[in-house]
């Protein structure tokens, strides 16, 4: 059985255990459904050195490898994150959603070819690390925000309790601060990832910007988390109430995160990045 088929087990099995924590909440199944991801985050982090060693670069060249790394971010920021806060219950569609990306790799070409000269910088190892771990943050964004919709209509009215503090369990209804925490780590990321990309660029092309279609999205993608971002502080004044304000803001997440994978995945089915140079996950 290949590492890749193995990782998915454990991603499966994870999210499983993830469940029974949720259900039985014991220390047993907190330390094995943690342990469970841990070792998917590892096995899945070999597959990235594995590639490497046997391309002879960062495995970032094409779609496979990039959706790879990036279910390997995304269960890294999780596991970060359950270390500050218990919020068991985002584990389990957390190990889901990295399966899932490790699952559509599996879909893609994983054949080895020479990479382009423009890619044989040092400046596209810092550039694609520091967008995956912002894209992997806005990934469990995403999965907390559904969590907090579907919650929202059933949550008990009343005393929402204090803002939860490390070790403290934090409750689905108050999932809203959470994805707050949790794009504001993630935002500097991508921000320092468009930095490195306009750097890049200009060693590679000669200009720090052209207005590529990768360019364009992924400046539309920042703009979409910096306006999540801002948000809180202009909804008061449109008298709209802190209830109403949390689903907006849970709403913009879903619909952020789809602006991050058609950045991601997308651009290359659209007529004017078919000769970018940029969009070269697809080739």
């Amino acid at each position: 059985m290949s590492i890749i088929n193995i990782t998915l087990i454990v991603y499966v099995l994870a999210s499983i255990a993830y469940i029974a924590r949720e259900i039985w909440r014991s220390a047993g199944t907190r330390w094995a459904s943690l342990g469970l991801l841990i070792l998917a985050f590892c096995l899945n982090l070999a597959m990235v050195a594995k590639r490497s060693i046997e391309a002879g670069h960062p495995p970032f060249s094409n779609l496979y490898e990039s959706l790879v790394f990036y279910a390997c971010c995304t269960a890294f920021i999780y596991i970060i994150f359950e270390f500050a806060y218990n919020f068991r219950v985002v584990g389990a569609l957390a190990a889901v959603l990295s399966m899932l990306i490790l699952l559509y790799a599996t879909l893609q070409d994983d054949t080895i070819r020479p990479i382009m000269p423009a890619l044989k910088s040092n400046w596209m190892l810092v550039h694609v690390v520091t967008y995956m771990l912002g894209y992997a943050a806005f990934g469990i964004s995403f999965v907390t925000s559904i969590i907090f919709l579907v919650v929202k209509p059933f949550a008990k009215k009343g005393k929402e309790g204090k803002e939860a503090e490390e070790g403290k369990e934090i409750l689905p209804r108050n999932f809203d601060k959470l994805s707050y925490k949790i794009v504001a780590f993630g935002f500097p990321f991508l921000t320092l990832g468009m930095i490195t990309g306009a750097v890049w660029a200009k060693k590679a092309w000669g200009d720090y910007w052209s207005w590529d279609p990768k360019e364009t999205w992924s400046l539309i993608t920042w703009l979409a988390y910096l306006v999540y971002l801002h948000t809180p502080l202009v909804l008061p004044k449109m008298n709209i109430n802190k209830s109403k304000a949390s689903v907006i803001l849970a709403c913009w997440l879903l619909v952020a995160f789809g602006i991050v994978n058609f950045t991601f995945m997308g651009l290359s089915s659209l007529p004017s990045a078919a000769d970018s140079e940029h969009i070269y996950g697809s080739k």
